[in-house]
């Protein structure tokens, strides 16, 4: 089956899935997410392109908490090997309120052809999100993972994100992963998103990220990446009221490098 059609199907099944709500289902909110990242690695490592859809559902429990389910696909092709296909899918419950939220996640990703045959890593977190301003968001996350191959270990980072208008975002972000055994990946990052439309809510991002291995002689790879993504809530609203009202998506996202390739 070729990259084009998991794309096109995966992309399908999440957005059916976030259209299928109920008009009465004042507190469900959907995202989609489509797009491109470009691998450079030092040290003559070559190059990887990668291709992605993510979606994700949130669904209000009660006034101040609520669920999400995430699910997403990715292919990987790296120089000189062979691609890599990558599947996840995700779960959180989430305290909420007007300073922000708080949350616990778990998920499962399933990798073939990352760094042995096939990889199958299970993590478990917990999150968090503080409106400090009106203009300014600061999260947080941290937890664990199993994976296959022995290669266990841990996960943290934080992000910080100013709206320069409600519907133009810049955020920053460290993230640190370490896998026992192999290698502690570092991840520093820059994004920029602008909400194109309040009517139809889709938004263009794109950034880059800088990332480290240690224990692999120095590899570090540049990664540029650019994508889109589709808002699906109940009303509509500028950037940051989607974004601090509707699916996390920072809190729950977990994908390392490291394990892909």
């Amino acid at each position: 089956m070729s990259l084009r059609t998991n794309l096109f199907g995966a992309a399908c099944a999440l957005a059916l899935v976030s259209l299928s709500a109920p008009a009465s289902a004042t507190d469900f909110h959907g995202i989609l997410d489509g797009g491109y990242s470009n691998f450079d690695f030092n040290h003559g490592a070559g190059s990887a392109h990668d291709w992605h859809v993510n979606g994700g559902a949130m669904f209000g429990l009660a006034p101040s908490w609520a669920a999400q389910v995430d699910a997403g696909y990715n292919n990987e092709d790296s120089s000189g090997s062979s691609s890599t296909d990558a599947w996840n899918v995700n779960g959180a419950a989430f305290w909420r309120a007007n300073a922000g939220r708080l949350g616990a996640t778990v998920g499962y990703t399933s990798i073939d052809g990352g760094i042995g045959s096939n990889v199958h890593a299970t993590h478990y977190g917990v999150f968090g999100d503080w409106y400090a301003t009106r203009a300014i968001t600061f999260a947080v996350k941290g937890g664990a993972f199993n994976a296959s191959h022995n290669e266990d270990g841990e996960y943290a980072g934080a992000a910080l994100t100013g709206y320069i208008m409600p519907d133009l975002s810049l955020t920053g972000s460290y993230d640190y992963t370490h896998l026992k055994h192999f290698t502690t990946e570092n991840d520093l990052s820059i994004q920029a998103e602008w909400l194109v439309s309040h009517s139809v809510p889709v938004s263009i991002y794109g950034g880059y990220t800088h990332s480290s291995f240690s224990g692999s002689g120095g590899l570090k790879a540049n990664v540029w990446f650019a994508g889109l993504r589709f808002y699906c809530d109940p009303v509509d609203g500028t950037l940051v009221e989607r974004q601090r009202g509707g699916a996390e998506i920072y809190g729950t996202h977990f994908g390392p490098a490291a394990l892909h390739f």
